[in-house]
């Protein structure tokens, strides 16, 4: 009996030991943060002209700057052969921009940076130097907008914004879409359809106002990029701004 006893008790402590280690300890505590190292970001400025073709004097006007999430550094220019170099860059989320007079600045948000040597080259275009004007009319199922500038030899380009207010302009915030169109070489009048559908995909009512800002723009824009907040493209090298209405078919 003593036996039978005595062998209940072992069980019962094996089976308080198996239950006490299968309960969840408290969490521990977080890790520390990664490894920081310290490398360095360099690459090459390339600038393009109004028409697209690439510019090769100049180029050591650009500036360059490194932009982390606690400090802005100090602009440095690129060399003449437009190479540029950040050297002791610590491990992190950095933007970067570059500008030149009479080029539309450009920007790289946001990109990470772990060690050693990144590469990242930058495009700039130059702002235009010519005109534009607008005329938007209203029509049954599409308006029409019309692009007036000076013969030239060479191919151009324009861009225009559509919006919902007096406001709209090249900046993110104010447009709700935006298209590049080609002015065809010795072309004084470029006629843009904007079908009704096209409209009311924008968030515009049949009946209520649509405003058109054009901008003269450069051919293969090389300075455009996302804009974050709202996903929509910065076009920088653009000038001239003219705007004109319509109602929406």
């Amino acid at each position: 009996m003593k036996n039978n006893n005595f062998a209940l008790v072992i069980a019962l402590a094996v089976i308080f030991l198996v239950s006490s280690c299968a309960k969840e300890g408290p969490s521990g505590p977080t890790g520390p943060a990664g490894p920081s190292y310290t490398g360095s970001i360099s690459g090459h400025v390339s600038l393009y002209d109004q028409y697209g073709s690439r510019v090769l004097t100049g180029i050591d006007s650009v500036k360059i700057t490194l932009i982390s999430s606690t400090s802005t550094g100090t602009p440095i220019n690129a060399d003449n052969t437009g190479y540029y170099f950040f050297s002791n860059t610590v491990t992190g989320q950095y933007d970067i921009t570059a500008t030149d007079s009479g080029y539309g600045a450009t920007n790289t948000n946001n990109f990470q940076f772990l060690s050693g040597t990144l590469n990242h080259d930058i495009k700039l275009s130059a702002i235009p130097t010519f005109s534009v004007g607008i005329t938007a009319g209203s029509g049954a199922t599409y308006d029409t907008v019309v692009v007036n500038c000076t013969s030239d030899p060479q191919v151009r380009s324009f861009v225009l914004f559509l919006g919902s207010t007096p406001a709209v302009s090249n900046a993110p915030s104010t447009f709700l879409f935006s298209t590049v169109k080609n002015i065809p070489a010795n072309s004084v009048k470029v006629t843009n359809l904007i079908s009704a559908q096209e409209l009311y995909d924008a968030g515009l009512a049949s009946g209520s106002k649509v405003y058109f800002a054009v901008y003269s723009g450069a051919v293969s824009d090389q300075s455009v990029y996302e804009d974050q907040s709202t996903g929509k493209n910065v076009y920088n090298a653009v000038s001239n701004p003219q705007v004109d209405s319509a109602i929406v078919p």
